[in-house]
């Protein structure tokens, strides 16, 4: 049996139940393809297995490969890759499908990567399932008013249905991690919940806000118009936003009107080079 290796943080769950639970989170059918990051032992492998025909395991440890084919042989179609390095639209395609639903429990110090990866490729998603920090959990489905609530809960959200399935203890993983983990589904749609029209600009503005989370607008954003107050009341008026706000009081829709306001006032005073 292979030993965790503690420099990939790896824990490997261990609970029957828990197994069952994630993989009918799942709600996989024999036609589906499942990509499963970091199969690890094959606790979930063989749960999904028993669902499809096609399972794709994302595996970067050497010894974990083999013992996972010594296992599962030929059924399951295994890739020694980083999953930061995985192009989740070349493998679907080269796989022959469509869409996948995506299964994994993440390395909680490559949480925030792995999903915004995992959004990149959101067109070529079903739905994800995955194992994270519950720290974590709680922030991608954070709403407005919520200390949570930040760039992550409206990245995630601005593209699915995020929701916290439920909390698993460290007792269910072997090593026993020092935290409580939590099991999200992400559902996925063809379209963008929300109507943005310049995403790069829009998170440019999400993540200068909150990076001074504490201040209110006005000052957490005085950086973007060069210090010119004035010209920030105008973008408030134009965008019906009290700026006197602090940055978790902001929903998606009014950063949007934010955004449109403020790179419209760009354009006007000739600063177009501003929205890039």
């Amino acid at each position: 049996m292979t030993k965790p290796n503690k420099g990939l943080a790896q824990h490997f769950l261990t609970d029957a139940g828990a197994v069952q639970k994630i993989v009918r989170a799942a709600r996989v059918h024999a036609n589906d393809l499942v990509v499963e990051i970091g199969p690890g032992r094959g606790a979930l492998t063989g749960g999904l297995l028993a669902q499809s025909d096609s399972v794709v395991g994302i595996e970067r440890d050497e010894a974990l490969c083999d013992f996972l084919r010594s296992r599962f042989g030929c059924g399951l179609r295994l890739r020694k890759q980083d999953v930061l390095e995985v192009d989740f639209f070349e493998l679907i395609r080269g796989e022959g499908f469509e869409r996948a639903i995506l299964v994994g429990n993440l390395p909680y110090y490559i949480t925030g990567a792995v999903v915004r990866r995992i959004l990149n490729a959101r067109s070529r998603f079903k739905r994800a399932v995955l194992t994270v920090q519950r720290e974590v959990a709680r922030r991608i489905v954070a709403t407005p008013g919520s200390r949570d609530y930040g760039v992550l809960s409206i990245a995630v959200q601005l593209h699915a249905h995020p929701k916290i399935l439920f909390d698993l203890a460290p007792g269910v993983f072997y090593p026993a991690p020092r935290v409580y983990s939590s099991v999200i589904r992400m559902d996925f749609h063809r379209e963008t919940r929300y109507r943005i029209q310049d995403e790069r600009f829009f998170f440019r503005v999400v993540r200068t806000a909150f990076g001074q989370r504490r201040k209110m607008l006005k000052n957490a954003l005085l950086g973007m118009v060069h210090g010119e107050m004035e010209i920030l009341n105008r973008v408030g008026a134009s965008a019906d936003i009290d700026f006197r706000l602090r940055p978790e009081a902001v929903s998606i829709p009014e950063y949007e009107r934010i955004s449109r306001a403020l790179k419209a006032s760009f354009q006007s005073s000739g600063q177009i080079h501003e929205s890039r």
